[in-house]
């Protein structure tokens, strides 16, 4: 598929979608892929559903956020829209506390893209294609991320078929954009050179990878390695001790990935020149096997945060430059993995696109 068209796609999506004023004051949470089932085996979000309630409900919520929700919210390609709210009733409810004060934002997906066909579930909870943050001028543009896919544009329906009455159930999984790193590595660089182009931040969901400034997280294990050790031959002994220790842990996660598949050069990062441009930011799912990522937007700062439940894994309690906190006294843990102030991230978009 040519470029342009997605180029072009991309650019009517922008200029169409609705705009809101943000300041330091305000507070952003976005979350992506949720693909609510039928709470059954075959629901992929099912290991953390009341997980991702209990964030909501206790952290959230009380915090006075505003909750994006970017996309493929019910996974309507394997279940019914019945047989979803019959499951997670639930957490519709704390879903419609936060639209009664007008702190929900809920976007369209691929896998959740019939809603629009739901006339009266639109009522309570009604579904958007994009939102544009105007943080003092500069615009943070959001969306699932399936626009720049050709499987979606062109095969939608039959690609809803074929899962739900053929790929669900033999147990097939590598239907999804997810389990493909090629058609990953195309979104992201679609995304990636429109936002470069027009010097703007965009947030998207759809390919399950977690991304800061433009970085995976085997780029990112790459640069905070070689910062440690450019910082190394200046420090104190006791600070020396440290890094050594965070390098060697930064040394063994990335030698992990690394090893876990045949990974191509064009599918560790997404750039085709240099200098960089930290314009792209995916906040990954919240099917995780340990645990749910995010995006957060607060007092003038974008995060990339990870929330984990201790029983499941602990290997966040030592790693990297932020310490874990505890929420009350509950077995989940939130961790930041990455943190930079937009006016920063904005001055670099601007001065390297």
């Amino acid at each position: 598929m040519n470029g342009k068209y997605f180029f072009k796609l991309l650019k009517t999506l922008f200029e169409k979608s609705p705009e809101r004023d943000i300041s330091k004051k305000d507070k952003i949470i976005i979350f992506s892929d949720l693909h609510l089932g039928n709470g059954k085996s075959g629901d992929d979000f099912a290991h953390n559903g009341d997980f991702f309630h209990h964030l909501l409900k206790n952290y959230y919520y009380p915090r006075g956020y505003h909750l994006v929700l970017n996309g493929d919210v019910e996974e309507l390609h394997k279940f019914s829209l019945k047989e979803i709210r019959a499951s997670w009733g639930y957490l519709y409810k704390i879903l419609e506390k936060f639209q009664l004060r007008q702190g929900l934002t809920k976007l369209q997906g691929n896998h959740d893209f019939n809603l629009y066909k739901k006339k009266e579930f639109l009522l309570k909870l009604p579904v958007t294609g994009t939102c544009k943050l105007n943080y003092k001028g500069n615009i943070i543009f959001i969306f699932h991320g399936h626009q720049a896919e050709y499987f979606f544009r062109f095969i939608q329906s039959i690609t809803a078929f074929i899962v739900r009455f053929v790929a669900h159930p033999l147990g097939i999984k590598n239907y999804s954009v997810a389990f493909n790193s090629r058609r990953r590595y195309q979104v992201e660089k679609r995304v990636y050179n429109f936002a470069r182009k027009h010097k703007i931040l965009a947030v998207i969901g759809h390919t399950h990878r977690p991304l800061f400034e433009s970085l995976s997280k085997i780029d990112s294990l790459k640069f905070k390695i070689e910062r440690y050790c450019r910082i190394y031959p200046a420090a104190e002994s006791g600070r020396q001790k440290e890094l050594e220790k965070l390098i060697e842990k930064f040394k063994s996660e990335l030698e992990k990935l690394l090893q876990s598949k045949k990974r191509k050069s064009h599918e560790e990062n997404l750039y085709a020149r240099i200098p960089m441009v930290p314009c792209l930011f995916n906040s990954g799912c919240c099917i995780g096997k340990n645990g749910i990522t995010a995006i957060e937007i607060k007092e003038g700062y974008i995060e990339l945060v990870y929330w984990f439940d201790n029983k499941r894994s602990g290997k966040y309690f030592d790693f990297g430059e932020y310490r874990p906190t505890r929420l009350g006294r509950s077995d989940y843990w939130r961790v930041s993995l990455n943190k930079e102030s937009l006016e920063y991230v904005f001055t670099r978009i601007k001065l390297l696109s």
